[in-house]
C-alpha cells in the first residue's frame, strides 16, 4: 500500500438505463477522498454506469487490517472494482436519498436507517434568545439550486461570510468576511463560479447575512440549509416561498448529522484550504478574529 497516497472505497449508485438501477464498488489511491472519487466514477462510467453518485465512502488506508477483497479487478494502478453490479428495477414512485456533494455515509452501521433522511424542512418558534429557526434538508439533485432560490427569498442583504471548518487539514476554525459581496446577485455570482470549492466543498459553512432580523441563511459543512431570525415576518414569509418551491415541513427530521455515520470532502477540482484562503483574500475577503 502507497503511503504517501489515501486510499479510499466507494459505493456509488447510477443506472443502466431507464429501467434499471445499479450500485457498485470501488476502491482508489488518490491525493484526498475527492481525487479518488472522481477516478471511481470515471471508471463506474467507462463500465456503463449513467450519472453515477456516491452514496457510501470509507477511508482505507487508516485501517490496519484491510485487505483487498480477492475478486477485486485492478483497473489500473490506483484503482479497483468489484466484478458484480448490484441492480435493481427503477420504480416512479420510489425515491432514495443521495447525499449532496460534500458529504456522504460512511460504512459502519447508523443509528437510524438511511431511508428516513427525506426532503423536508422543521421550523421552530421563537427561542429564549427571541431566535426562530428553520431547517432543511434537500437532495444532491436540487440542494444548490434551492440555496440560491433561498438566497432570493431574504430580504435585502448585507453580508457574506465563509467558516472554514478545524477538521479541513486539522487546523483551527476560521472566519472570512467578503467586504464585496453584499448583493444577492453578487454572492449568487460569487458561489457559482466558484462552485467546486464553496457550494460543493464539506468542510465549509456559507453564510448569507440580512440586517432586518438580524437574519443569517446557511448552508453548513453537512448541506443542511439553515435560517435563523428574530423577525417573526422575515421566518412566516421565508417558509411560505419554501413550501412554494414544493418542500413540506415535518416533525419526522432526520438528517446525515445526526445518527448516521458520513463523511465530509471536497472535489477533485476544488481548491486545498491554503489555495482557497489566498483566492478568498485576492477576492477581498477578511479574515475575522474569533477569539
Amino acid at each position: 500500500m502507497n503511503k504517501n497516497r489515501e486510499f479510499w472505497y466507494f459505493l456509488l449508485q447510477g443506472t443502466l438505463d431507464n429501467k434499471t438501477g445499479v450500485y457498485s464498488n470501488y476502491y482508489a489511491y488518490g491525493t484526498h477522498c475527492g481525487d479518488c472519487l472522481s477516478k471511481a466514477m470515471e471508471t463506474a462510467q467507462n463500465e456503463g454506469v449513467i450519472k453515477p453518485e456516491l452514496i457510501e465512502t470509507c477511508r482505507l488506508d487508516d485501517l490496519e487490517s484491510f485487505e483487498l477483497p480477492k475478486d477485486a479487478i485492478e483497473m489500473s494502478s490506483d484503482i479497483f472494482m468489484l466484478p458484480t453490479f448490484n441492480t435493481y428495477e427503477l420504480k416512479e414512485e420510489e425515491t432514495e436519498f443521495t447525499p449532496p456533494t460534500g458529504i456522504a455515509f460512511g460504512t459502519d452501521e447508523n443509528e437510524y436507517e438511511t431511508d428516513l433522511i427525506k426532503e423536508c424542512f422543521v421550523a421552530y418558534n421563537k427561542n429564549d434568545n427571541g431566535i426562530f429557526e428553520f431547517e432543511l434538508v434537500a437532495d444532491n439533485s436540487r440542494l444548490i439550486e434551492t440555496y440560491f432560490k433561498a438566497i432570493d427569498f431574504l430580504p435585502t442583504t448585507d453580508g457574506f461570510w465563509i467558516y472554514i471548518r478545524d477538521h479541513w487539514e486539522n487546523e483551527q476554525t476560521e472566519l472570512f468576511a467578503g467586504k464585496d459581496l453584499i448583493s444577492k446577485e453578487d454572492i449568487i455570482k460569487f458561489l457559482k463560479l466558484n462552485s467546486e470549492s464553496t457550494l460543493k466543498n464539506g468542510f465549509i459553512d456559507i453564510v448569507v447575512h440580512s440586517k432586518k432580523g438580524e437574519t443569517n441563511l446557511t448552508l453548513d459543512e453537512h448541506k443542511k440549509i439553515q435560517l435563523h431570525t428574530k423577525d417573526e415576518s422575515v421566518f412566516n414569509e421565508f417558509i411560505g416561498k419554501i413550501v412554494g418551491i414544493g418542500f413540506e415541513q415535518t416533525r419526522d427530521y432526520y438528517n446525515i448529522e445526526f445518527g448516521y455515520y458520513h463523511w465530509h470532502y471536497r472535489t477533485d477540482k476544488s481548491l486545498n484550504r491554503t489555495e482557497f484562503k489566498k483566492m478568498l483574500r485576492e477576492k477581498n475577503f477578511e479574515q475575522i478574529n474569533m477569539n
